[in-house]
């Protein structure tokens, strides 16, 4: 009985920390590479600015870096008013994703992708989905 109780504790807190947008690394796993530091015109998020908000001025670069040691991330995309331009393609490299943007208009937008669990064949693994989103102002 207490296993099972064990068991719905775990599986909550998953859940909890999925809605809530924190990544749940697997065990023995590095940390999050940082990806690109912000710098002078060019601002840089990762995987631990999700749901925050980030301040671009136009003709600005916003670079996206989302690391693959613990999730293998998809789907990286603009959610409202089109202000920000893709530089060229995203780069999807076994699970990571890396995709260079310039603001192009004043407004509010957000970017969106999701990230799923690495797992292991033949070992047991979670199943979630994490929606990562970085709400973005340009002004």
């Amino acid at each position: 009985m207490n296993a099972h109780r064990g068991a719905l504790a775990t599986l909550a807190l998953l859940v909890s920390l999925t809605i809530m947008g924190v990544g749940v690394p697997t065990a023995g796993a590095p940390a999050p590479s940082g990806g690109c530091p912000t710098h002078g015109q060019v601002a840089c998020v990762d995987r631990s600015d999700g749901g925050r908000t980030v301040h671009v001025r136009v003709g600005h670069i916003l670079k996206v870096a989302l690391g693959g040691t613990t999730l293998r991330w998809s789907g990286l995309h603009q959610v409202g008013p089109a202000l920000l331009r893709r530089s060229g393609g995203i780069v999807d490299h076994d699970g990571a994703i890396m995709a260079t943007y310039t603001a192009v208009k004043a407004g509010r937008t957000a970017l969106r992708a999701g990230g799923a669990p690495r797992c292991v064949p033949g070992r047991p693994c979670p199943q979630f989905l994490l929606l990562w989103q970085v709400r973005v102002v340009v002004g």
